[in-house]
């Protein structure tokens, strides 16, 4: 009898990654496909959700041409994939329009805040606060901007329900997706009352039902297995959020652990039972667990290593990021008294400002382009060290991961900003992982995630004592700059 074989998929904002993995967590193959988003006008974030339907479909027919096998041996697929944003189809069940991503902020100029209510329902329904980005966010914006597209609307879902959905004909989400926007943590569904209160309390009927992140939802159709190279079939699990998943794949799923995805947000993270959730604390977003009776207390910035790669672009578009890297580690700490804000999209975490903007402070005629590299690499670590600082003392260790953890520069320079060890698994997709580490639950073949290890080696990074206390310098300035901009973005956008 031949052992299981897991196909895991992670769909992120600007890459589709899948894996066949086994049994004992080994990656047999992986393959993936960059995305382009799409930005019709400023603020706007968007992708093409059939490219994005496409683009697995490519993945997976690459992994099934390389692993005609192990592609037979399937027992099982997940999806984990970007949150927030607004994925809507219509009555037949396409799109009705592109994806809005979670880092769009055209809804910006709604203060929902300031709605009469607002405020005391997050508290009363325990639900998290509406930004620009987040689905109610979105579907306000559309409502009011578009009102031809909102009539059209007959379900709402998420990134990895859109896949799931194409592969087997469900349209579902599970809780971790759910928990994002309006949705009631004691009561474990949608907070109709918030809705209401947007304007927009005619869309719940059209929100996707939830289900358990560990439930198989069906099987891989006959038109959706001549689309992919997989075999009609194969059991379908919900999967989960991408930032909650990524926790199960390195391990910092149970309560105390804590963990930085340094992908194109910045999710800094740690995991909470329940009932220690603050509701009160609106400088963070809780996401239900996939985990049954666990919560992850996230604050996920709107511009993660997307700020590093957007300066790069500008300044060194054809060198690689090692050798920017190693001569990044000729110049001090400090970058010579340049400091940068990294706030390309605006900000929702750690603090609550859709008009931010990034920009480099203290430039002169004496900076190069190699100082604002370095710069823009201590503004993210400084971005990092801002979101855990309200964490202080709760926890001793950091599990670091995401596309840009594979730098031991970047890996260093956030160990000393924040001052305590961190560790970087060897697993280099911890979402896929984690999907790997969740599907033989979802099939019945374990009892529980623990039962399982990701496996890999563990790289570890100790603080500097020295240097910590010379980053601590570059972010006093970080956050004092910070704390003063408010009024000029304000002023900038009456400009524009």
């Amino acid at each position: 009898m031949s052992k299981p074989i897991y196909l895991c998929v992670d769909c992120g904002t600007t890459v589709v990654k899948a894996s066949l993995i086994d049994e004992g967590y080994h990656v047999i193959d992986e393959a993936k496909l960059n995305m382009n988003t799409i930005s019709p006008f400023p603020g706007a974030n968007e992708l093409d959700m059939q490219e994005v339907w496409e683009g697995l479909c490519r993945v997976t027919r690459e992994l099934a041409e390389r692993n005609p096998k192990a592609i037979q041996d399937l027992a099982g697929m997940g999806v984990t994939g970007q949150g927030d944003g607004l994925w809507a189809v219509d009555g037949a069940g396409e799109p009705v329009g592109n994806a809005l991503l979670w880092n769009d902020t055209r809804a910006r100029s709604i203060d929902f805040d300031g709605i009469p209510g607002m405020r005391e329902a997050f508290d009363l329904f325990e639900t998290n606060q509406i930004y620009a980005g987040s689905v109610m966010g979105l579907l306000t914006w559309l409502k009011h901007s578009r009102p031809d597209a909102y009539s059209r609307i007959r379900k709402v879902f998420h990134c990895k329900d859109w896949l799931n959905y194409r592969l087997t004909g469900e349209m579902l989400t599970d809780q971790s997706d759910a928990s994002l926007s309006g949705y009631d943590f004691a009561k474990g569904d949608y907070t109709e009352k918030v809705f209401e209160l947007a304007g927009i309390g005619d869309a719940v009927k059209h929100l996707a039902p939830i289900v358990p992140s560990l439930s198989i939802i069906g099987k891989i159709t006959g038109e959706a297995a001549a689309q992919t190279g997989l075999p009609q079939g194969v059991p379908v699990m919900e999967g989960g959020v991408d930032v909650a998943v990524t926790a199960v794949g390195n391990g910092t799923f149970l309560p105390g652990s804590a963990c930085a995805i340094i992908g194109t947000t910045l999710s800094s993270q740690i995991a909470l039972e329940t009932g220690d959730m603050d509701y009160s604390d609106k400088n963070c977003i809780y996401v239900s667990s996939p985990i049954p009776g666990g919560c992850i207390k996230a604050m996920p910035t709107l511009s993660g290593a997307s700020t590093m790669d957007y300066v790069k672009a500008l300044l060194f578009p054809e060198e690689p990021y090692p050798s920017i890297e190693k001569r990044l580690e000729e110049l001090p700490i400090g970058s010579g008294g340049l400091i940068y804000h990294p706030y390309i999209c605006g900000e929702r975490i750690p603090f609550k400002d859709p008009f931010a903007t990034a920009g480099f402070f203290g430039l002169t005629q004496s900076h190069t382009p190699l100082h604002m590299m370095r710069a823009a690499m201590e503004g993210l670590a400084c971005s990092f060290y801002d979101c855990f600082l309200p964490l202080e003392g709760k926890y001793t260790h950091i599990c670091l991961s995401g596309g840009a953890s594979v730098s031991p520069t970047v890996c260093q320079m956030f160990c000393d900003m924040i001052g305590v060890p961190c560790g970087r698994i060897s697993v280099r997709e911890a979402g896929t992982m984690g999907i790997a580490r969740m599907l033989p639950v979802a099939l019945g073949q374990k009892k529980t995630v623990e039962d399982g290890s990701a496996g890999g080696s563990v790289t570890a990074f100790e603080p500097d004592g020295a240097r910590h206390e010379r980053y601590l310098m570059v972010y006093q300035l970080f956050k004092e700059l910070q704390q003063g901009m408010g009024e000029f973005w304000q002023k900038r956008l009456r400009l524009l």
